[in-house]
């Protein structure tokens, strides 16, 4: 199930999307307090904005791509697992693509500067505190695990419903959603199982996340299987 706005809060809008903070986001805050790597809290908290800005950044992505093909998208949501771009693009493959991709776009182009950045306070710059390199060293993984993990190809990380507007292609909407979710379910449970056993908690999370949202794809996938077997067009 994904955040709702019940309880979240507005922070502010651009381009005509607003962004909430779910409530959940401060979960994040105390884990911070709890593992401190700076030699002050404050640096804490600028770890946790540079979060905050990184996900901004994919998911206004996400949503400008989807406008620039004529869908909807107007409603951002920050929280613990990442963020959330609520966008509706035209039932087409090529706009479902170009908004899936665009996200981890924006984090393909930030992979140079955040290495330039973590290079020139460690390397090329004298006197930098070992506060702002670690910063930089931080933000610069941080920017890799996210595109990495969001292009993994698993329903429905951008990777997923990447791999899943690529086939839209060939092989119609509804085939391919229920390839790519039913893949999606069955990966779900397969970390879960393993989370389990192995006591990752957050994982446990991660996987029931994503095998919901999986499943909530392949019902959706059957429901436009059976439209299409009645003779409704649903790829417009």
């Amino acid at each position: 199930m994904l955040p709702t706005k019940q309880g979240a809060i507005p922070l502010f809008s651009a381009f005509g999307i607003s962004v909430f903070l779910h409530w959940s986001w401060f979960i994040l805050v105390v884990l911070e307090l709890q593992y401190p790597r700076y030699s002050s809290h404050l640096w804490g908290f600028i770890e946790l904005f540079t979060v905050f800005a990184i996900v901004l950044m994919h998911e206004f992505g996400h949503s400008l791509a989807c406008r620039s093909v004529g869908g909807k998208a107007d409603t951002i949501m920050l929280w613990p697992l990442g963020g959330v771009a609520y966008v509706q693009p035209p039932a087409r493959p090529g706009a479902v693509l170009w908004s899936i991709i665009a996200g981890p776009m924006v984090n393909a182009i930030l992979v140079p500067i955040t290495i330039v950045g973590y290079y020139a306070a460690t390397q090329w710059v004298s006197g930098v505190s070992p506060d702002v390199q670690e910063w930089m060293l931080w933000t610069m993984r941080l920017n890799l695990v996210l595109l990495c993990f969001n292009m993994l190809p698993i329903y429905p990380l951008d990777g997923g419903q990447t791999v899943q507007a690529i086939l839209w292609f060939f092989i119609g909407r509804a085939k391919s959603l229920r390839i790519t979710a039913g893949l999606g379910v069955a990966t779900a449970i397969a970390v879960g199982i393993w989370a389990l056993l192995t006591g990752h908690t957050w994982f446990v999370v991660l996987a029931v996340f994503v095998g919901m949202q999986a499943a909530q794809g392949y019902r959706v996938a059957t429901m436009l299987a059976q439209m299409e077997a009645q003779g409704y067009r649903v790829e417009d």
